[in-house]
């Protein structure tokens, strides 16, 4: 079983519920695919390897190095064992949106990632 603790709409560690600040099995996996896609390459002390490199997706002219990192990043995730569908959108406003179906150890999880990107690259 997978546990974390739950963060809230500002990523801040929850504290004062006792056992509902705590997520387990796929929504430990959903909150770990949305934290990992959140950081930006080498901005982790510990592993300068995490994350994605926003400024050289972002550079691209197709998007095709842009879903590249993010299903690397959702397939490399702890507990994801398959991806059965991605869907990446960036829209003119700079407004990332990134639906996901994964296969987890526990069964199917699916999830939503927003981030705005202005100020990015």
């Amino acid at each position: 079983m997978a546990i974390a603790r739950a963060v809230d709409q500002n990523n801040d560690w929850q504290f004062g519920k006792g056992k509902n600040d705590y997520v387990k099995n796929n929504d430990e996996v959903a909150q770990n695919i949305s934290t990992r896609l959140g950081m930006f390459l080498g901005d982790c002390f510990f592993d300068q390897g995490a994350g994605i490199a926003w400024f050289n997706a972002l550079g691209a002219k197709d998007q095709i190095p842009l879903n590249l990192f993010i299903n690397s990043i959702i397939l490399n995730t702890p507990n994801v064992t398959g991806i059965l569908q991605t869907q990446v959108r960036l829209d003119a406003n700079r407004n990332l949106t990134v639906r996901y179906k994964v296969q987890t150890t526990y069964s199917v999880a699916s999830g939503t990632f927003q981030y705005n990107l202005n100020g990015v690259a």
